[in-house]
């Protein structure tokens, strides 16, 4: 699903009403549309349910007022708290007028704040429509209080297109903010509602459509796209039932060492469980004993090692002939530093006819001669967390964490990569690529080492299929493996090993 920023909505916005579709028509749609969504999820008995909607000074106040109206239209008796006294905006005072021949509550917060406290306390559904794109402040105490009385009611509380207090460009963190169980994004996703923290307090997210047709999008180019529930069903195609391991591509996975055959491990099982017919793995031959015992479904291919316990350059010439067979390629997963690491990454960079995946200290190699991404003449796909990102950029942690999507896209662009850089939100960069994908499936309890690797992995088990949109399709399906583990285990105590065993659970779900 595409994702707007505020100046494209309000751009968007702008061409509806010059095609014809009046701001307080699509105001009447937005508040509609709500209304219709917020009574099919109020529980019976529906007429004793203490409905109540506060409301800002602004457009969102708007649409709380159409909200109230078109419940009272549905036999309900909301009642109507003024947050700041009575709206400024045109349409919402148009709206606001409609209420007043009607038998409904209504207070104003600043001059009856104990009643419209208690009547916010006391709702069984709490609908928040003070603030929404336009929001840019931080809370003063007077909307903090309000805020928090809000946030702590104990009824179902949903908000209009993005809980008060929170910025939708996701510019600052909030000081307050209203925290909801259910927010309906009017028209289309904001950044808000897909990227952490913020959509922490949206809850679930829904978008109610108002209207606003694709054609008033174009001249509007989305911020970026994120896969829904709906969406990830087209994922991945069905597989062949006359088929052989020779259908489903092949796989080296240059990876591990001798402190690190964990890495190694991760990374081809990855692979392996993500649907790749065959899967070789690389690795020197002094973590043989370890690996050997360990990577029972992949065929070895151990090489000459240092004393320090990484790959040596002898290695290099079997390598390239390996490449000449596959359909993607694994480097970096626990590679370590020194003896042939850097000579056997800047030749597979040079020579790969393949997808190359490259992640870890593949990418710290790299770092040292950035240039060499411009030699590949295969799909380069990088996986930096940020510190890695930093070591290819030259700039500092905080500074790639202040702007990870221009960062990320121009690296994507001026290296001709795809680049995926790691974190709450993962997001994916292409070359040539207008908008970015971010993440919405994964959480915290991912934040352990190994999680990298067998992202990796899943992601060249996927390339070598020759699956569509291959690096998204493996980032979310990553990312689901997490919250199934989490929702099993609880994220401080699941690892990445429980993610790949729980790997082929969730691809069950795309058959």
């Amino acid at each position: 699903m595409k994702i707007y920023d505020s100046n494209q909505m309000r751009n968007a916005e702008r061409l509806a009403a010059e095609g014809g579709i009046s701001y307080t028509r699509l105001m009447e749609n937005a508040g509609s549309a709500c209304a219709k969504e917020i009574r099919e999820r109020i529980r019976p008995p529906f007429k004793e349910q203490e409905i109540v909607i506060v409301c800002g000074k602004g457009n969102n106040g708007g649409d709380g007022f159409v909200v109230a109206r078109k419940l009272f239209e549905y036999g309900f008796f909301p009642k109507v708290v003024l947050a700041f006294g009575r709206p400024s905006a045109e349409d919402a005072r148009i709206m606001l007028e409609m209420l007043s021949g009607l038998p409904l509550k209504v207070l104003d917060y600043k001059l009856e704040t104990d009643a419209a406290e208690k009547m916010i306390s006391d709702a069984d559904v709490l609908v928040d429509a003070v603030f929404g794109i336009g929001y840019s402040a931080r809370a003063d105490e007077a909307l903090e209080r309000l805020l928090n009385v809000m946030s702590s009611v104990k009824g179902l509380k949903i908000a209009i297109d993005i809980p008060s207090g929170i910025e939708s460009d996701c510019k600052s963190e909030p000081t307050s903010c209203f925290r909801s169980d259910i927010t309906l994004a009017v028209s289309a996703l904001k950044p808000c509602h897909v990227l952490q923290p913020f959509s922490q307090f949206c809850g679930e997210t829904v978008v109610v459509q108002i209207g606003v047709e694709d054609v008033f999008y174009k001249d509007a180019p989305f911020f970026a796209h994120t896969y829904t529930k709906e969406e990830k069903k087209g994922l991945l195609p069905p597989r062949n039932p006359v088929s052989n391991k020779g259908d489903y591509g092949r796989v080296l996975s240059i990876c591990g060492s001798k402190s690190y055959v964990g890495a190694a491990y991760l990374a081809a099982m990855g692979a392996v469980r993500s649907g790749a017919g065959l899967v070789f793995a690389a690795f020197p031959d002094c973590a043989y004993p370890a690996l050997g015992a360990k990577l029972t479904e992949t065929p070895l291919l151990p090489l000459p090692s240092t004393t320090q316990g990484t790959f040596a350059d002898a290695a290099v010439p079997t390598l390239l002939e390996e490449l000449k067979k596959c359909d993607a390629v694994i480097l970096g997963c626990g590679l370590g530093q020194g003896g042939g690491v850097t000579s056997v990454t800047e030749s597979v960079v040079r020579n790969a006819d393949c997808p190359i995946i490259l992640d870890a200290d593949g990418i710290n190699a790299v770092s040292q001669n950035i240039n060499i991404l411009k030699e590949a003449h295969a799909p380069l796909i990088l996986t930096p967390h940020p510190g890695e990102m930093a070591r290819m950029t030259g700039l500092s942690v905080p500074e790639i964490m202040a702007d990870r999507f221009k960062i990320a896209k121009a690296f994507a662009e001026f290296y001709g990569v795809i680049l995926v850089l790691k974190g709450a939100n993962t997001i994916v960069a292409e070359n040539g690529c207008e908008h970015i994908f971010i993440n919405s499936s994964g959480n915290a309890g991912m934040a352990k080492g190994g999680s990298g690797d067998l992202l990796a992995g899943i992601i060249a088990g996927l390339a070598a299929q020759g699956i569509k949109s291959f690096v998204r399709a493996a980032v979310y399906i990553h990312g689901l493996c997490g919250d199934k583990a989490a929702s099993k285990l609880s994220q401080a105590g699941m690892t990445p090993s429980d993610c790949l065993e729980i790997l082929p659970e969730v691809l069950s779900e795309f058959e």
